[in-house]
């Protein structure tokens, strides 16, 4: 017999991708070479660019494909997006589709604020009224 299940859905739950697979600690982040993970041995630099890895950015415009990978005119949230750095706005440059990667993958690029502090911080991404997971960190010089 096949039992019903009721699911609530949200429209928008982001939530940052972390190094160690666990949904908390560092986050899946590159510095702004690209190419550099994040981390303690590795931080950001304040003033620069990072690029955020995550999902659940809700609808895209255009609307997303399941499977498709992500080339031409990039999908980005139909809904505004914010980044926090050690509880300060960041600039965000680009929030969509990660170029080259299938749908679903959120790529944010946000500038570390000059006055977040050094060491580990907090880091959290907003679309529309929702907020990612707590307890993402970063790593900035």
């Amino acid at each position: 017999m096949i039992e019903k299940v009721a699911l609530p859905v949200k429209p928008v739950a982001p939530s940052i991708f972390s190094v160690n697979l666990s949904g908390t600690g560092p986050a899946a982040v590159l510095n702004g070479d690209g190419l550099t993970v994040n981390s303690a041995a590795s931080p950001a630099v304040k003033g620069g660019f990072i690029s955020i890895y995550a999902t659940g950015e809700g609808q895209t415009v255009p609307g997303g494909i399941d499977g498709q990978i992500a080339s031409g005119a990039l999908p980005h949230p139909s809904q505004p997006v914010q980044v926090l750095i050690d509880g300060r706005p960041a600039e965000v440059q680009y929030a969509g589709a990660a170029p080259g990667a299938v749908a679903g993958l959120f790529q944010v690029n946000a500038r570390i604020p000059l006055d977040a502090s050094s060491g580990s911080v907090p880091i959290e991404i907003h679309v529309g009224n929702a907020a990612s997971q707590p307890g993402m960190t970063i790593a900035v010089q």
